[in-house]
């Protein structure tokens, strides 16, 4: 199942995240990883809003060596982002520095990888995975 979500206002950003949550609780995270997932896909969509104006927010349920997951990928149409790596490295406090919201998107994900195009967009994806005892019991949560 894979669900594709164009993003240019705020009012998407509320619809995106209500598939989402939905997409998740479906699939069996639990409420902890549901709030993990849409906080996520929150802040990536937020982001295309704020900083590129478009985009595209792409959302598939996967499946890897017998785990289960959802995977979130978001290709936005700006500038690019100009330093990167400084962003992700960064540990200050959120009002402090520009890019929080990417590092705290990567420490909620499981998986996380970034391309940035300079003058031509960023594309992000990212993945979190049901815990094994969870989809194996068939308990959702």
């Amino acid at each position: 199942m894979i669900k594709c979500f164009p993003v240019k206002h705020e009012g998407d950003v509320v619809d995106i995240r209500s598939h989402v949550r939905e997409m998740a609780k479906k699939h069996g995270f639990d409420d902890l990883d549901q709030v993990r997932i849409v906080q996520s896909v929150s802040e990536l969509a937020q982001n295309v809003v704020e900083h590129a104006e478009e985009g595209i927010v792409q959302v598939s349920l996967v499946e890897k060596e017998e785990k289960g997951g959802i995977q979130i990928e978001v290709q936005d149409f700006g500038p690019g982002i100009a330093d990167l790596e400084t962003i992700l490295r960064s540990t200050e406090a959120p009002a402090v520095v520009e890019g929080y919201g990417l590092k705290q998107v990567r420490d909620l994900m499981d998986d996380f990888s970034i391309r940035v195009l300079e003058g031509k967009g960023t594309w992000i994806k990212v993945t979190k995975w049901l815990e094994e005892e969870r989809k194996t019991s068939g308990d959702p949560m």
